[in-house]
């Protein structure tokens, strides 16, 4: 396994401008991304008021249900006797959902490190499952490869409605089945039975879309000692009930500076991708099952698309009493996360960063100081296979994701291999039954207008025909060529999925397959920079 760093320019200006250290962007953030004023947001944290014995029993009781190892028990009593937290999260997307997943479980172990060797303190490293998320379209799915194809495998979900992620149940027989067919696709190797009884030991323990997710995650960090918790745990819902007390009084001016900010980072010539509005409460509701999103009006909030309304009173109430109906959106979030742990950095994705944006203000006004936000490491795997057909093809990595220059290359070799002559011919008839056409055409319109366009209808079908006659002659050119095109295809499809990145389409369980499920340690082994450059790891 070898290991190579290289710088590679974010798609969004923002991330760029962030990672960078442009100053019209850190000037929404209480820190730059690296952990250089670490000690400053420690000593901000001592006065932070968690209560560590209570949501460290939590957490316990949480992840007894997966296995504790004695790593992460030793990272729980940290953490009661003072330690702060690197947090990361994500949707319980299934088989751990995209490669990206794994990489922020990676890059907060790393990170939690780095920082525990800095600050001369124990740091834990903490994974927050978004398990209320009810947008199960997102969660349920995976990609294959077949016949040289990119594929959408969609679990059907639409029977959950809006049920959130840890209260949709899992049919064993219909996700087993889901997943055979997803195994179908990959090939035998010597991994596959261990990989496969792997997942499927884990799939018989779940209940639920993140018990799966949780189990699975678990599985392969626990040496690491990562911490879990879903967002929608109960036990989690209830020390929370102060915190949805305050973001219920809050909500009204933290709407407002959300929206405030995201308009001053568009001026600035950046998106936050939030779109707020100021009537948003950026709060759910679960309303018999599903979860609802809820919105102000006057002094009311009302559930979006229907006629129930509550008073603030109300509301306050529900959070006293039941705070297991209410849960965060993506401004929320952020600040709960905060209110619950001491959390000295929050690492996210280039989305997750661009939300973070616009939340200082709304920090603020919960008496509360923005965390280091650092952008989650971004990792490319490449199997031998590729590596190999890279060097064949006399291409780099940065040649095919940077420089996008496989489409190029695929027209380059269409044009040399050409049947120019044949393709000439073609078009001549069609320029020489077009002028034949123009005679006929009048020749008809002095019989009758109306026979017009009758000529041209016909006309239609035959440079029709002559164009389908030129697209096949080039796909069987192309067919008679096709160990080339083949092998840019192969590349593309490892590398740059879909026109994306690799790490946000394809889940972990193929590179398993190959490599062994080992290959998270072999990962977690290498000496990665906490950097901007992105991790290329030649397998």
């Amino acid at each position: 396994m070898k290991l190579e760093e290289k710088y590679i320019a974010p798609s969004s200006q923002l991330m760029a401008d962030y990672t960078n250290g442009d100053d019209s962007i850190l000037r929404y953030f209480s820190y730059a991304p690296s952990l250089e004023q670490a000690q400053k947001r420690l000593q901000s944290l001592a006065e932070h008021p968690v209560d560590r014995k209570q949501v460290s029993s939590i957490i316990e009781a949480y992840m007894n249900g997966f296995g504790l190892s004695e790593t992460a028990r030793e990272n729980l009593q940290q953490f009661e006797q003072g330690a702060p937290v690197v947090v990361t999260g994500q949707q319980a997307g299934l088989l751990t959902g995209p490669l990206y997943t794994v990489h922020k479980a990676i890059s907060t172990i790393l990170l939690a490190k780095q920082a525990t060797d800095e600050l001369q303190t124990p740091v834990v490293p903490l994974f927050w499952i978004a398990g209320e998320d009810h947008d199960l379209a997102e969660i349920a799915h995976v990609y294959r490869e077949t016949n040289g194809r990119i594929e959408k495998l969609n679990y059907p979900h639409a029977k959950f409605g809006k049920s959130a992620a840890s209260q949709a149940p899992l049919d064993y027989e219909e996700v087993s089945a889901f997943i055979e067919e997803y195994f179908r696709s990959l090939p035998e190797t010597s991994h596959t039975k261990q990989v496969h009884g792997l997942v499927f030991s884990h799939l018989r323990q779940a209940k639920t879309f993140t018990e799966f997710f949780a189990s699975l995650l678990n599985h392969f960090f626990q040496q690491e000692g990562l911490l879990f918790i879903d967002a929608a745990n109960k036990q989690l819902r209830a020390y929370e009930s102060q915190f949805f007390c305050r973001m219920i009084e809050n909500s009204k001016a933290i709407a407002e500076s959300v929206v405030k900010v995201e308009s001053s980072l568009q001026n600035s010539g950046y998106t936050a991708g939030i779109d707020a509005k100021e009537e948003a409460a950026h709060l759910f509701l679960t309303i018999e099952g599903e979860r609802l999103l809820l919105e102000r009006n006057s002094d009311s909030f009302i559930v979006k698309n229907t006629a129930l309304r509550y008073t603030e009173a109300e509301l306050l109430e529900i959070a006293r009493t039941e705070p297991e109906r209410l849960s965060n959106n993506v401004v929320t979030r952020p600040l709960m996360q905060d209110l619950v742990f001491p959390v000295l950095a929050f690492v996210g994705g280039p989305g997750e960063i661009a939300y973070w944006a616009a939340l200082k203000e709304a920090f603020e006004l919960m008496g509360m100081e923005m965390p280091i936000v650092m952008p989650r490491l971004s990792v490319s795997l490449i199997d031998r296979r590729t590596a190999a057909l890279l060097d064949k093809q006399q291409l780099s990595f940065e040649d095919v994701v940077a420089e996008r220059k496989i489409p190029q290359l695929r027209n380059q070799l269409m044009e040399s291999i050409r049947d120019i002559e044949t393709e000439k011919k073609i078009d001549k008839v069609q320029q020489q039954l077009t002028a034949e056409y123009d005679e006929l055409m009048e020749r008809f319109a002095n019989v009758s207008a109306g026979l017009k366009p009758l000529v041209e209808k016909n006309l239609r079908i035959h440079l029709d025909q002559l164009a389908f006659l030129k697209n096949k002659l080039q796909d069987e050119i192309a067919i008679q060529n096709s160990t080339q095109f083949n092998q840019l295809a192969a590349i593309e499809n490892a590398l740059l999925p879909e026109s994306g990145w690799q790490e946000r389409i394809y889940n972990p369980i193929p590179y398993f397959n190959q490599y062994g499920v080992g290959l998270v340690e072999d990962l977690l082994a290498l000496p990665m920079s906490y950097d901007k450059t992105h991790k290329i790891v030649i397998l």
